[in-house]
């Protein structure tokens, strides 16, 4: 490895207009588009819902037949942008607090990129504020850091003659769902920018054939680079920066010098396609393509463990079976599979690693993203799909919430009369049907079946989310319901004579997707927000 000082120029080369219209503005190839109710209408709901999760174990395609204590629920599918009867491809997320960030490239030799932002205040509403779009530049991978955008791009030179090289980094200022000031470029050796990575004082960038992994401070004055072929993805954390290779494997540097600390060699690994690192909790997450994910420790480099991709489906090509993408947050490690799709592992214990199953969507998964309670799964043309953990963000303060076992694990709940049944914590499960008394404290997601039958007196403190969009699913209350919390209905209600729901407390939602039947002699009391208007 050689190591020089970047010879790439930053250049103010877009620009920034305040736009009180929703007209797109363009100058040159960069067009703003500020149309929110256009952009959103990209937004679709038509299998939004609770998900289950296939079991490797089982025959090939069957959702488990136990409960998981991981509540999934898809919020939306969004369509990739459609650009001069082009269709782009997303490749990057990355999301800080109210806002999600997502780039896009074209596949081929055409240059063509964008970048949308999502407004996820309302987690199952999600709105696309305002879009970039990019006419001569692919843009590969993106990071926010402290009110700024750090793109990772490839330019077209024959179109463009500002900047000196094909791989460049782009910064952008933004604020509140908006592009707040000039897209400013830096150029950089290589065809094209593969990913960006901030350390405590500079912008790591890496750039792929040909390329180098450089630093960037705070304006954008290049500093030290180090020459390495065929460069990935960069990731930095416990103080160091670690950079995937396709040809040598990953190099943990220091993250000022770049200097090597340590090396992993890896199986040479396919031609330009996509590859992620993550770091978390001192280990470093590898997505290792047709090996799966690999997890190393960063102070030597010494393997911890290797996750196989669980499901290889039939009638699918091997070369799509791999892992394309690794993502951690709060101990849990979603891996994109390719055509094997998304697979999610419990890492908070690493000698012993829990694999929840793999996530019952369409399409073929080439890039993950999990922060906080949302996952971001990009599916090549398919477009984004957006998921919702719904984690239990504090204990119920009911005094019947006190001391409550976990979930037991049956995917179908069944309360025969005279029982009484009460449990904790998070659950998702297939159906209930309750003839008695059932309690649940936490995050309860219900895929099938919601039935409350006569005399039953049913509980929910925390969240609740039932059924699937266009899947005819309808939760029928012929008895007392409590609820507490947010509720979340894809598919109907259906109040019969003698059902009533009642929301315990204050500052309570309620969402219906569906249709909502009240029928003679039921009620709804309580306090609560009715989201989507559909209570009489």
């Amino acid at each position: 490895m050689k190591k020089h000082y970047l010879l790439g120029l930053a250049l103010v080369f877009a620009f920034y207009s305040c736009n009180d219209t929703s007209d797109p503005i363009s100058d040159g190839p960069i067009t703003i588009n500020s149309d929110s109710q256009t952009l959103t209408s990209r937004v679709k709901m038509d299998n939004a819902g609770v998900i289950g999760l296939i079991d490797p174990s089982a025959p090939s395609g069957r959702i488990q037949e136990v409960a998981s204590d991981l509540p999934l629920v898809l919020v939306s599918q969004v369509d990739a942008p459609e650009i001069n009867g082009q269709t782009l491809r997303a490749t990057h997320v990355d999301i800080d607090g109210n806002y999600a960030y997502v780039s896009y490239n074209t596949e081929g030799e055409t240059y063509l990129g964008a970048v949308d932002i999502f407004d996820i205040t309302s987690p199952y509403s999600p709105v696309i504020t305002e879009q970039a779009i990019f006419t001569d530049t692919d843009i590969s991978s993106l990071e926010y850091k402290d009110g700024k955008l750090y793109l990772a791009a490839a330019v077209n030179i024959d179109q463009n003659a500002d900047v000196t090289s094909p791989a460049n980094l782009i910064t952008v200022s933004v604020s509140g769902g908006r592009f707040t000031s000039d897209f400013v470029y830096t150029s950089l050796p290589g065809f094209v920018a593969t990913d960006v990575a901030n350390t405590n004082s500079n912008t790591a960038v890496t750039s792929g054939n040909d390329g180098v992994i450089g630093l960037f401070d705070a304006v954008q004055t290049p500093g030290t680079s180090t020459e390495m072929e065929d460069l990935r993805a960069v990731a930095f954390g416990s103080d160091k920066l670690a950079v995937l290779s396709g040809t040598s494997g990953v190099h943990i540097l220091d993250p000022n010098s770049l200097s090597e600390v340590v090396s992993i060699p890896l199986t040479l690994d396919v031609a330009g396609a996509k590859r992620t690192l993550d770091i978390d909790n001192g280990n470093l997450y590898v997505s290792e393509g047709a090996n799966g994910a690999g997890i190393y420790k960063m102070s030597d480099g010494s393997l911890v463990s290797r996750l196989a991709i669980p499901i290889r489906p039939e009638d699918v090509d091997e070369s799509d079976i791999v892992t394309n993408a690794v993502s951690v947050d709060d101990n849990l490690l979603f891996m994109a599979n390719g055509a094997a799709g998304i697979s999610i592992s419990d890492v908070s214990d690493l000698s012993a690693i829990k694999q929840f199953g793999v996530l019952d969507l369409d399409g073929s998964s080439n890039f993950v993203r999990n922060e906080e309670e949302f996952v971001f799964v990009a599916t090549g043309f398919g477009g984004l799909q957006i998921l919702k953990i719904n984690k239990v963000s504090s204990n119920p303060t009911e005094s019947v919430c006190t001391g409550l076992p976990t979930y037991p694990g049956d995917y179908w709940m069944n309360v025969n009369g005279g029982e009484t049944k009460a449990y904790g914590g998070s659950a998702s499960i297939g159906g209930l049907n309750n003839n008695s008394k059932f309690l649940f404290c936490g995050s309860l997601a219900v895929l099938e079946q919601f039935n409350m039958n006569g005399g039953s007196v049913t509980e929910v403190y925390g969240s609740l989310a039932f059924g699937k969009m266009n899947a005819n699913n309808t939760m029928h209350v012929n008895a007392t319901l409590k609820l507490s919390g947010s509720v979340v209905i894809y598919g109907n209600l259906n109040l019969n004579s003698g059902g009533k729901i009642e929301f315990v407390g204050s500052g309570n939602s309620l969402t219906v997707f569906g249709t909502v039947t009240q029928n003679s002699g039921s009620s709804i009391t309580g306090d609560f927000t009715d989201t989507e208007g559909k209570i009489k």
